[in-house]
């Protein structure tokens, strides 16, 4: 929603587009829900719902169309407030996060409707699935780097400040490889020689090489 509750379509948080790599059994549900639920076209003003006033404005704000794949069972646009009082948080409630406190009442004409009554907690609102598939990705050991960019963050550091205390796993890889490294032994009657990196300075030299020679002691 817009300005004075008008409708627009804008772009995802912090104004970016972003390219995000889903995973086949992911893909199959998307599609699946395609199947009995084909998209519907959407048309809105761009970025701002109020008249323009100049040429520019008007080329700025021209109505665009998208394809929604979610939709009202109308085939309408998903107002979030009445999705999140009707559908996401009687979902929590169900799944025992939220708690139900009473019922709100309203009569109008004539019909008397019971509205269930929620907590209220930011952490539970829908933002929330945003950090849940950061955090899934972090513990599975994926790159920080990858995870900014799918979540469209400023850089890397901005991604580790929020995330890093779901990356359990971060260093025990490091301490892995070095074991790995150290416990590599000789084949047999061979002399034991350092597995160093190629393109480490300490790198073996052959005896011949010149900086190399051994003493005559």
């Amino acid at each position: 929603m817009g300005l004075q509750g008008k409708a627009l379509l804008l772009p995802a948080e912090g104004g970016k587009t972003r390219t995000v790599p889903v995973s086949p059994n992911l893909a199959k549900r998307v599609q699946n829900h395609l199947r009995h639920f084909p998209s519907v076209a959407c048309t809105l003003p761009w970025r701002n719902p109020e008249p323009p006033t100049t040429e520019l404005a008007a080329r700025q704000r021209k109505p665009i169309t998208v394809r929604l794949i979610l939709s009202t069972p109308q085939g309408n646009r998903i107002n979030y407030s009445r999705w999140n009082k009707q559908s996401w948080r009687p979902a929590l409630a169900a799944a025992g996060i939220l708690k139900k406190l009473g019922e709100k009442v309203r009569t109008c004409g004539g019909r008397t409707r019971r509205y269930p009554v929620y907590e209220l907690s930011r952490a539970d609102m829908f933002h929330v699935l945003r950090h849940t598939y950061a955090s899934t990705q972090l513990e599975a050991g994926e790159s920080i780097v990858s995870v900014s960019e799918w979540l469209g963050h400023a850089s890397p550091q901005t991604t580790l400040k929020h995330y890093a205390h779901f990356m359990p796993g971060a260093g025990k890889r490091g301490l892995a490889a070095m074991d790995a490294w150290f416990d590599q032994e000789p084949s047999s009657g061979q002399e034991p020689q350092p597995n160093v990196p190629e393109k480490s300075l300490d790198v073996p030299q052959a005896p011949n090489e010149p900086g190399n020679r051994r003493s005559g002691r």
